[in-house]
């Protein structure tokens, strides 16, 4: 017999996150990216890209028809677009770090700039963290504080009731028993006297109550 397998729910785009981002972290994470960002230019740059082209749709005026089923120059296109873009990306990030280090001044300032800019955000995220969950710590000492109180307080008013109905109990059964006595004790009064009378006609004390 399979064992039963359990999986996890999947979390989709509208899924809720438990503690929300706040504006500031998110337009922050744009600069956090690798260096130097696409918005710096390089030699690379101004090559033009060729779009991307589908195989099994080849752009006009050519027309795929049933004879010929091959895509190899549509294949050819975009592994030479691919070339072209990872040349790009190549030459923008190493041309980047040689500036850093052996570029003109404006060059080697703005490198500096970008990572002075960074730690500054990151110093401005790490403390609106610590806000937040200084935040969300006091709003759950305040939460457990309350339902500290809210569980003494519930506990307090099942001890009075509690107790209420046990002093009620013990007064009952005190009732209850005092009423006995008494009853017995009336009983016995009567019993007596009734025996009394008894040998005032006949001295032979035949119920043996007096001695």
């Amino acid at each position: 017999m399979m064992a039963a397998t359990t999986t996890l729910p999947k979390i989709t785009r509208t899924t809720p996150l438990a503690t929300p981002v706040p504006p500031s972290i998110q337009r922050s994470n744009t600069m956090y990216g690798a260096y130097p960002p696409r918005e710096l230019s390089s030699s690379m740059s101004l090559v033009r890209i060729p779009p991307r082209v589908n195989p099994l749709a080849p752009p006009p005026p050519r027309k795929r028809i049933q004879d010929h089923w091959e895509t190899v120059e549509q294949h050819w296109h975009n592994d030479q677009r691919r070339i072209l873009m990872q040349q790009r990306e190549h030459q923008r990030y190493h041309s980047a770090w040689a500036k850093a280090f052996y570029g003109a001044p404006a060059e080697k300032e703005q490198y500096r700039k970008h990572f002075r800019d960074v730690l500054k955000q990151q110093m401005a995220d790490q403390d609106l963290g610590k806000s937040l969950a200084f935040k969300e710590k006091c709003l759950e000492s305040t939460q457990s504080i309350a339902y500290d109180n809210d569980c003494r307080q519930k506990d307090l008013d099942a001890f009075i009731k509690k107790h209420n109905y046990l002093q009620n109990f013990r007064d009952g059964n005190k009732d209850m028993m005092e009423k006995k006595w008494q009853e017995s004790r009336t009983n016995r009064f009567l019993e007596q006297r009734i025996d009394r009378e008894r040998l005032r006609y006949n001295p032979i004390n035949w119920s043996c109550s007096l001695k």
